[in-house]
């Protein structure tokens, strides 16, 4: 089970965590700070004040830098949002970093362009002090539009950055035909504009894993499995983890979490962690894979550190002789659990 992911084309990897950022507010810089120092080296965040303070990310951040806690920007995957004027407070001191009034593209770029400021940082080369390009590991539509003509406009702003200021595209908050129509604008664009289609692939899919509400995928379960399919090589990124699924973490409905609690003395939540980070991936029906990261929000120092700890713990054990087997079955009762597949 390897640490990292790499993306399709190979542009970034993500490791099985990524430090969640949203409704941090005036701690975010500590929490970033704190969570690099425990080990985290992917951050999600977004171009949304009304629930993130990207710029107090990359506060975070450079203070990291600062005291050599990470050694370079290339040691980071740095990964934010454009949210359409929908999922914004429009006036105030929450408003957006852009004019909601603008036309979509002026949006997407005056977006982008805040974020690449934040995520500026200076570094030094002797006695100087060099300022490198900016660049975003990955951009993620924050949501579907209401209109086709809306996402080919957000996608063809976003691909004047792409590969150099932006390395990857994602989406967040969708469903499997939506993202089959936003890999169908990803086509249009680029013929449109002569760039490889893979260039403006979504690489990630970022979705609440939740089976609440009567939702008509629950888990995600069809999602994923497309996400799997070795023409798309999607990376599934799982939020609300913990949150929308408390009959799982408890054992309520699955006993996997308690089987890997007992074996390793890991906190339940971890060991959820770890059970859909690294065990809800191989498919059944061929050789294909949906890998998963999971968005980790703690707000403990000392849960930052137990987390990163208990999914190394809990690859190592998966992977040997003693722990395989018990691994598997547990496994294999989330899964049931939850549906594995349509």
């Amino acid at each position: 089970m390897a640490s990292h992911i790499a993306t399709r084309g190979g542009r970034t990897s993500l490791p099985r965590l990524i430090y969640g950022t949203a409704w941090k507010r005036e701690r975010t810089a500590d929490l970033v700070f704190q969570a690099l120092q425990a080990g985290f080296r992917a951050i999600d965040t977004a171009a949304q004040p009304r629930h993130y303070r990207e710029d107090l990310v990359a506060e975070g951040v450079r203070r990291a830098l600062d005291h050599g806690i990470v050694a370079s920007r290339s040691d980071l995957y740095i990964q934010t949002k454009f949210t359409p004027p929908g999922g914004q407070d429009l006036k105030g001191p929450n408003a957006p970093p852009y004019d909601p009034a603008a036309p979509v593209a002026d949006q997407v770029r005056a977006s982008v362009e805040s974020s690449l400021c934040n995520f500026t940082f200076s570094t030094t080369r002797g006695k100087e002090a060099v300022q490198p390009p900016s660049y975003i590991d990955c951009l993620v539509l924050h949501s579907p539009l209401a209109h086709r003509d809306d996402t080919v406009a957000v996608w063809k702003a976003l691909q004047a950055y792409v590969p150099d200021r932006i390395r990857t595209l994602g989406i967040s908050n969708v469903d499997l035909d939506q993202l089959r129509e936003l890999l169908s604008v990803a086509d249009e664009v680029a013929a449109a504009t002569g760039v490889a289609a893979d260039l403006l692939h979504p690489v990630v899919v970022q979705n609440r894993f939740h089976s609440r509400g009567n939702v008509p995928d629950p888990h995600n379960i069809a999602l994923r499995r497309f996400c799997a399919l070795p023409s798309q090589c999607i990376v599934y990124q799982s939020f609300w983890t913990l949150t929308a699924n408390p009959g799982l973490v408890n054992g309520r409905y699955s006993s996997a979490v308690r089987t890997v609690v007992d074996a390793l003395q890991v906190s339940p939540e971890a060991a959820f962690y770890g059970l859909v980070a690294l065990g809800l991936g191989p498919g059944e029906k061929d050789d294909s894979s949906c890998p998963i990261v999971i968005l980790d929000g703690t707000t403990s120092a000392e849960h930052m550190t137990a987390d990163l700890a208990a999914i190394d713990k809990i690859a190592a054990w998966a992977q040997s002789a003693e722990g395989c087997t018990v691994w598997a079955a547990a496994v294999a009762d989330l899964e049931n659990s939850i549906g594995r597949w349509t």
